[in-house]
C-alpha cells in the first residue's frame, strides 16, 4: 500500500481550528507557540479568537493554515506512526508539504508563507484583481476564451485546475468581468470568489523578483520523502528545483487535477488530507477511484483512520 499526505491551501482555514487538537495532545500547542516566536507576532490568537476579518488576511491565513497543518502531521507520527511515501500539497499546501518531507525547516517555512501573503496582497490593490471558478467546461474552450479576453496573456490566466468539474480563473477585474460575460453567452456557469487579490495570475509576476530572493536565504534539506510540485505535477525526489518550483508557483497555475493523477500513476493506493477542512477529500473524490482520500479534520476521523 503506497500512502500520499495532501495539504490544503488558502480557503480552508476557520476559527479555532487545531484548538481541539490542542486540548487532546499538548505538543500541539508548541507549534502555535514557536510560529509565534517565528513571526514576531500571536498568531495563535488570531487562529483561535479571530475576528474572522484577521484570519482571512492573506498575511495571517497562510501561516495559519501552515502552522495547523504541520502540526496535524505530528499527530499522524505520534499517535499512528504513520508510514507514507508522498507528499502534494494545494498552493499554500506545498510549504506545508516541504515540511512533511524534511526540506522545509518550520520557523522558516512560517515566515516565509507569512510574507508571501504580504506581497501577493501587495502586488495588486484590493478590488483590482477577482478569482472565479468556472464549472464543467472544457479546458480548450476555456483557453480559448481567456485569449479572447486577454489577448496578450498579462492580465488573466486559469489559476487552479482542481478537478474534471472545475478550473478557477484568475486575474484584472476588468479581464475576468469580460471572460464571464463571454461564458455566460456560452451558458458555462463560473461562480465570482470572494478573494482578496488575483493569486495565481500573471498580475503576480511582480513580485516574483523580491520573493525569489527570500527563498534563495531558505535552509532546504534533502527530502527524505518526494513530492509533487504545483507547477509542474511532476514527483521530485531531489531538492535541488524546489526554490524555482516555487518561484514559479506565484503567478502559475496550481495544477492539482494533474497531480492526483500523477499520485495515481504512481502507484498510490491510500491519501490523507492533513490540515483543517476537507476540501481536498473532496476533489479527490470526484477525479479518482484509484485510491480514496480520507480526511482528518475531526477526532473520529483520527480514530478512523486505521493504523
Amino acid at each position: 500500500m503506497k500512502t500520499a499526505l495532501l495539504f490544503p491551501g488558502q480557503g480552508s482555514q476557520y476559527i479555532g481550528m487545531g484548538a481541539k487538537w490542542g486540548e487532546k495532545y499538548p505538543y500541539v500547542k508548541e507549534f502555535f507557540t514557536r510560529a509565534d516566536k517565528a513571526l514576531g507576532f500571536s498568531l495563535s490568537k488570531i487562529c483561535s479568537e479571530g475576528p474572522d476579518a484577521e484570519l482571512v488576511k492573506t498575511e495571517f491565513t497562510q501561516p495559519a493554515i501552515l502552522t495547523t497543518s504541520v502540526a496535524m502531521f505530528e499527530i499522524l507520527k505520534r499517535e499512528k506512526n504513520i508510514s507514507f511515501d508522498f507528499v502534494a500539497g494545494h498552493s499554500l499546501g506545498e510549504y506545508s508539504a516541504l515540511v512533511a518531507s524534511g526540506a522545509l525547516n518550520f520557523e522558516e517555512a512560517v515566515r516565509i508563507v507569512n510574507l508571501r501573503g504580504r506581497l501577493m496582497q501587495k502586488a495588486v490593490p484590493v478590488g483590482k484583481g477577482k478569482m472565479a471558478a468556472v464549472i464543467r467546461c472544457d479546458e480548450n474552450i476555456l483557453n480559448d476564451e481567456i485569449k479572447k479576453a486577454d489577448p496578450n496573456g498579462k492580465e488573466l490566466s486559469a489559476a487552479n485546475y482542481n478537478s474534471d468539474d472545475q478550473i478557477v480563473v484568475s486575474g484584472s477585474a476588468e479581464s475576468i468581468d469580460r471572460l464571464l460575460a463571454s461564458l455566460k453567452e456560452l451558458k458555462i456557469k463560473a461562480i465570482p470568489l470572494n478573494v482578496s487579490a488575483p493569486f495565481h495570475s500573471p498580475l503576480m509576476k511582480v513580485i516574483v523578483p523580491e520573493f525569489t530572493t527570500a527563498l534563495k536565504k531558505l535552509s532546504i534539506s534533502k527530502l527524505n520523502r518526494p513530492y509533487i510540485a504545483n507547477i509542474d505535477a511532476k514527483v521530485h525526489s531531489e531538492s535541488d528545483a524546489i526554490i524555482e518550483n516555487l518561484a514559479k508557483q506565484i503567478p502559475g497555475s496550481v495544477r492539482w487535477k494533474q497531480t492526483i493523477a500523477t499520485l495515481a500513476d504512481a502507484g498510490v493506493t491510500r491519501a490523507i488530507e492533513v490540515g483543517p477542512g476537507k476540501v481536498l477529500t473532496g476533489l479527490c473524490g470526484k477525479m479518482t477511484k484509484s485510491f480514496e482520500c480520507v480526511s482528518m479534520d475531526s477526532l473520529e476521523d483520527l480514530n478512523g483512520l486505521g493504523y
